[in-house]
């Protein structure tokens, strides 16, 4: 049996957005996320997908595209505050 969730339509959040939404410094978001793929990979489910921003400077910076239940999967060990505006933002993507 499959226990890949397949995902009816692609919003997503950036883990920029969400280290804003998080008053967190997005290189511990990225860290964070790396953890997370580590975890994913041991349970053989699709890892967060990297891609790259290019700055105000001029250059490239990786960051990651994470779908509604990513973001849950990851920020369900931030703080409770933290949580809630996270989950108004997806509302504010979905609607």
């Amino acid at each position: 049996m499959n226990i890949q969730t397949l995902q009816t339509n692609n919003q997503t959040m950036s883990s920029r957005e969400i280290a804003g939404l998080c008053n967190k410094d997005h290189r511990h978001v990225l860290r964070d996320i790396d953890d997370l793929n580590a975890t994913y990979e041991v349970m053989a489910l699709p890892k967060v997908g990297q891609s790259d921003y290019i700055a105000d400077n001029g250059q490239s910076y990786r960051q990651f595209l994470l779908s509604k239940e990513q973001t849950i999967d990851l920020i369900t060990g931030y703080r409770a505050d933290i949580r809630i505006r996270i989950n108004r933002r997806w509302q504010e993507l979905e609607a």
